[in-house]
């Protein structure tokens, strides 16, 4: 989570004392609230980022008109966020989204006074936005709403960060983190404090309580996943890619991304073992030739570059090793041998936004994401451990290969 604290005063020196609190107190974001910049103008924002250069601060122009224009003021005056009315103009929107990727900068868009809130959050993420805000405003609490009706129903229907506002206090956001917002903005309960930095540090430690078990819980998550990947290994399959590497004259691997780093990691194990291995891509990899093997990494089995590698490998008259999730891609169809890794399928996808983003939800960003990485690194790591032992090879055997020019 996020805590965004809104500096909804009309006095600049005030808002930047109780900015200097919430800073120390661990404040992630700093707004500066609609009435400070309708009072101070977007001096208020410069002054704010060049105090706070470490921090994200978000100017809460509740704008309506003149989308282009309106951010590019505030992003030209160092705002990083800039709010936006949901209420307005859908090309008013769009074209605040454009200006926002010109700069570099993100579009919150508040829904206060939006009648459908799911539906319009819908059209929202659809548009690009960056954040959806719920916000219950100040004359709609002191008729008793509070945000968290909207708020369930909004995160459960978009998979962008939403944010949440609406006289939150120590006692409401409890709630608000369960019910899954990733931006937590606080005002009064901050601001109007005898004590900001105080109640942002408690609010803070709310946020750790639940940091600590998302990272529990994905961990947990990791290493079972990767405990089931052991289970359903083929037999055929890793002694296929094992005599494969042993009869070898040299070996190649590549791996895109994350992959990559994966097979860099494997290669080096692999030279410590007395292996005659490169990594594609290194200034001095060799050329490929009759008797070589590739290794190639990809989730997906679709990665046009590990894909092409694999079709020159097989033009030159050597074999193909591929470590992937779908047997039957492009790259497993080419492979002499394939070993299945799985990773997270569509049924897996988990509800809460960290973890969607840690396991990687959208497949064309990186293809089955950090469970299909993981558990091919754990796997390689486990065939360094097979190949010790069938060579006679100690840890002090491998040292003597360690670089010593780090």
């Amino acid at each position: 989570m996020i805590l965004q604290v809104a500096l909804d005063l009309t006095d600049v020196e005030e808002a930047m004392s109780i900015a200097e609190k919430a800073a120390r107190g661990g404040a992630h974001w700093l707004e500066v609230g609609t009435p400070l910049i309708k009072e101070e103008g977007m001096r208020a924002v410069e002054l704010l980022k060049r105090r706070f250069h470490d921090r994200k601060i978000v100017a809460d122009l509740k704008t309506m008109d003149t989308g282009a224009l309106e951010v590019e003021m505030a992003a030209r005056h160092g705002a990083d966020v800039v709010s936006i009315l949901g209420v307005a103009d859908n090309k008013t929107i769009r074209d605040a989204i454009d200006v926002a990727r010109k700069y570099g900068i993100r579009v919150m868009v508040d829904l206060i006074g939006v009648r459908d809130k799911v539906k319009r959050a819908k059209e929202l993420e659809k548009m690009g936005v960056h954040y959806i805000l719920v916000h219950t405003g100040i004359d709609e609490q002191a008729q008793g709403k509070n945000p968290l009706e909207d708020l369930e129903k909004v995160v459960k229907a978009v998979n962008v960060p939403v944010a949440v506002a609406g006289g939150l206090n120590l006692e409401t956001i409890p709630k608000v983190i369960e019910l899954g917002a990733t931006i937590i903005i606080v005002g009064g309960a901050i601001t109007k404090s005898e004590d900001p930095e105080g109640v942002t540090r408690k609010i803070i430690d709310l946020f750790w309580d639940d940091y600590m078990k998302t990272i529990r819980k994905a961990m947990k998550d990791i290493t079972e996943h990767v405990g089931n990947v052991a289970d359903i290994l083929k037999l055929e399959q890793v002694r296929g890619f094992v005599d494969a590497m042993i009869g070898a004259n040299k070996i190649f691997i590549y791996g895109a991304g994350r992959s990559g780093l994966v097979g860099k990691a494997f290669a080096m194990r692999l030279m410590h073992l007395d292996f005659n291995v490169y990594v594609v891509g290194e200034t001095i990899t060799p050329a490929f030739e009759p008797g070589d093997l590739l290794i190639a990494i990809s989730g997906s089995g679709e990665t046009t570059s590990i894909v092409d590698a694999a079709k020159i490998a097989k033009k030159e008259g050597g074999k193909v090793v591929a470590l992937t999730s779908y047997p039957n891609s492009p790259l497993g169809n080419l492979a002499d041998i394939t070993v299945e890794i799985p990773g997270r399928t569509k049924a897996n996808v988990p509800t809460d936004y960290i973890a969607r983003q840690m396991l990687t939800r959208y497949r064309w960003i990186a293809p089955m994401g950090t469970l299909f990485e993981d558990s091919t690194m754990i796997f390689l790591d486990g065939v360094i451990a097979l190949l010790m032992a069938t060579f006679q090879k100690t840890e002090k055997d491998m040292k003597k290969k360690h670089a010593t020019l780090e």
